[in-house]
């Protein structure tokens, strides 16, 4: 029950000091072996920066090592895949980054080979573990809320990590744009809350952005329960926010965060930010606007509860949590928003290996959907005129 687990983390971007904070406050428990990147700079500057015993370029090295129990794969989605199954073949839990993987076909692939390697994987879906989240968990468990009618799900993401994220946008590195790698989490949370869907409408654009995939979307979702839910995102903008209501007869749960996170919105470095001042202040009425009991900077981070919940299961020999199957839904869900924006018709669920596009969406697919959208634009210019 007290046994230390070593973690060879791969990857040396943007979400990795994410996971170093919260193995950090773990450290009792967790111990950072080694971490691979085949960027050489910023693999030697995050092995010297963290004292890490070993920094390769190659992740197979971690493979090896009878001393890394645990793979935490903090790469690009393209990436995954692959590392995934060499980790568990290797004999490795592992913890992998969400998207669990860029397209349907491979998130399937990998679910299939899982199979192998029952409980092994879970992709950070860190957003469950949340307060507020687990609030609106048992709210809708206790029907608090009533029957489940709609809902809206809104996330904007301030440009700064996004610049300095080299393959971010990219179709085949990322999966996508802002609804595969920043949205992903609320289609997560759309799925745990609302049930498997029915059917999907959208619109995308790049509408600032240097990047080959879409920066806005905007999306309709009817479940099978009958609820309509909209949603939202945008990416390299001003400020970072996530904001959802879920709407029951009963009664509307409410959440709105504004964080300054690198790519977040989940507000944790500004509910951190307050909790200092709690802390030094002895303010007990801030305390009360929070909400919630807070903490002092150094409690873990965002990610915390979830690498606690990874350690719950590692020391009652139970299937780590967010397994596979579970990581498909939201890939399923926005695969199906990059159907229904690209073609500009309704998309049916569930998909399967016959969907358009199964097997991810081309920087090619894309344009296609820019020129039609070009062309419906002229045509409404046209008095008279409708487009399609």
């Amino acid at each position: 029950m007290n046994k230390k687990f070593g973690v060879g983390v791969i990857g040396a971007g943007a979400i990795f000091p994410s996971h170093l904070q919260a193995y950090k406050f773990l450290s009792k428990r967790f111990r950072i072996i080694g971490i691979a990147d085949t960027d050489d700079l910023r693999l030697r500057q995050a092995g010297l920066k963290h004292f890490l015993p070993v920094s390769t370029t190659d992740y197979r090295v971690l493979l090896d090592r009878e001393d890394v129990d645990v793979i935490d794969i903090c790469t690009p989605p393209g990436a995954h895949p692959q590392i995934v199954k060499d980790a568990l073949a290797a004999g490795k839990y592992v913890i992998c980054e969400k998207p669990l993987a860029p397209t349907l076909a491979e998130a399937d692939e990998l679910i299939a080979f899982a199979e192998q390697y029952p409980g092994r994987l879970s992709t950070v879906f860190q957003r469950r573990y949340a307060a507020d989240v687990e609030k609106l968990m048992r709210l809708k468990d206790d029907e608090s809320l009533g029957k489940l009618v709609g809902g809206t799900f809104n996330r904007t993401a301030r440009g700064a990590f996004f610049q300095a994220a080299k393959n971010w946008g990219s179709w085949r590195m990322s999966g996508g744009g802002t609804v595969m790698t920043q949205f992903v989490h609320e289609l997560d949370l759309m799925y745990l809350v609302y049930g498997e869907p029915e059917s999907v409408t959208a619109s995308m654009d790049t509408v600032h952005l240097p990047i080959e995939s879409e920066d806005t979307f905007a999306a309709t979702v009817r479940f099978k329960n009958g609820a309509i839910v909209s949603c939202s995102s945008s990416t390299g903008v001003g400020r970072s926010s996530v904001l959802f209501d879920v709407v029951g007869t009963k009664k509307v749960h409410r959440y709105a965060s504004k964080g300054d996170e690198s790519g977040g919105g989940s507000g944790v470095a500004r509910i951190q930010h307050l909790a200092q001042k709690v802390m030094t202040r002895g303010g007990d009425k801030i305390k009360e606007k929070l909400g919630r009991p807070t903490k002092p900077r150094g409690d873990g981070g965002s990610h915390r509860p979830y690498f606690e919940a990874i350690l719950k299961a590692l020391d009652m020999e139970q299937p780590l949590p967010v397994g596979p199957e579970s990581a498909r839904h939201a890939v399923e869900l926005a695969t199906g928003i990059y159907t229904a924006a690209i073609t500009g018709e309704p998309v049916v669920f569930p998909l399967d290996d016959s969907a358009l596009f199964y097997r991810g969406v081309t920087a090619e697919d894309y344009r296609g959907r820019t020129a039609a959208s070009d062309g419906a634009r002229n045509l409404e210019a046209i008095p008279g005129r409708q487009a399609g």
